[in-house]
Formats: C-alpha cells, sequence, structure tokens
C-alpha cells in the first residue's frame, strides 16, 4: 500500500478535481481513511433530510471518495488528477 504524507494532503484543500466527468471541489480531507470530500462545482443540489427521513431543504451534492483504489495498491484512477501532485512519503 502506497504510504501518503498527511501533510502533502493538505495542498488539496480547495483544489478543483474531476471527478464523474464533472469538476468538484476538495472541501475536507479524511486523513485517517485517507478520503476526499468533493462538492459539485456545477452547483447541483441535493434534497437534504433531516434525522426523521423529512426534507429539511437543499444543499451542494457532496462524495466522499477513497484516494487509494480497491486494491489499495495506488491512488484511485476515479480521480487522474490526483497522479499530479506528489503526495507519496
Amino acid at each position: 500500500m502506497p504510504r501518503i504524507d498527511p501533510e502533502k494532503l493538505q495542498k488539496l484543500l480547495g483544489q478543483i478535481l474531476h471527478y464523474q466527468g464533472r469538476p468538484h471541489q476538495v472541501i475536507e480531507i479524511l486523513s485517517e481513511e485517507p478520503a476526499l470530500v468533493l462538492r459539485d462545482r456545477q452547483d447541483r443540489k441535493i434534497l437534504q433530510t433531516n434525522q426523521y427521513g423529512n426534507a429539511s431543504g437543499w444543499a451542494p451534492q457532496t462524495f466522499t471518495v477513497a484516494l487509494l483504489d480497491a486494491g489499495r495498491d495506488r491512488l484511485n484512477p476515479d480521480l487522474p488528477e490526483l497522479a499530479g501532485f506528489d503526495l507519496l512519503l
């Protein structure tokens, strides 16, 4: 498994990455997993529900995406821009 430098991950905050063919902004880094939380940059909104399943308003669509592929042996191919960042130790 490649070792990712948590300090280098911080430079991804605010960056625009393409996921599922659309631009997304990195809004949070989950270094334990490791994963990125992405917000849709095309202002696509989804209906957000509360703990009871009732609609509570509209919110930007977000995704939590793993930094590594399913085999955990390379960077996630669904985020091709990651190859351009020096994230490994």
